[in-house]
């Protein structure tokens, strides 16, 4: 007898997945040393391995207890909903897109689209707010790199 994956699964999956391409990116970053010995794919690497234990954990959690997650909610408990797949294939778009652009567009604005995608999946309710604050935002990050004295692709030099 065969069981059909739950929602819970494919989401597990598709946060692995999504690991697993940001680890071939990475493969890209110039391995060249940098300060301390740590170059730069040492924190994109930190990212995707978190990504990889936690769709791991996630896809553990919901195979060895999928009787818990499939009872009948509790009398007076709300039921758990499913995945929402629009929320999470706008997320993971945002951050492929991100990926995708911070090179040709700089880390000022691929951030602000990171930030401005994760809101509007989220479904906030004033994106002309959110625009603004995911601008500020990047940017903010972006100065605070330049003061410590670490490059991050810019559009315009030092400044986005």
């Amino acid at each position: 007898m065969s069981r059909r994956a739950t929602g819970e699964q494919w989401l597990a999956l598709g946060v692995i997945v999504l690991g697993l391409i940001m680890a071939w990116q990475i493969t890209d970053i110039p391995a060249d040393a940098g300060y301390a010995r740590i170059g730069p794919r040492f924190f994109p690497t930190l990212v995707v391995t978190g990504l990889v234990m936690c769709g791991g954990a996630l896809l553990l959690r919901a195979t060895r207890r999928p009787a818990r997650l499939a009872e009948p909610a509790e009398e007076g408990a709300e039921p758990q909903p499913d995945a929402d797949w629009r929320m999470f294939a706008m997320v993971s778009g945002a951050l492929i897109a991100h990926m995708a652009l911070i090179g040709l567009i700089g880390f000022t604005l691929a951030g602000t689209l990171l930030c401005f995608g994760i809101c509007r999946a989220l479904e906030t309710k004033k994106p002309w707010r959110d625009a603004v604050l995911s601008f500020l935002l990047t940017w903010g990050l972006f100065q605070l790199f330049v003061l410590l004295g670490l490059n991050l692709p810019s559009l315009i030099t030092g400044v986005l």
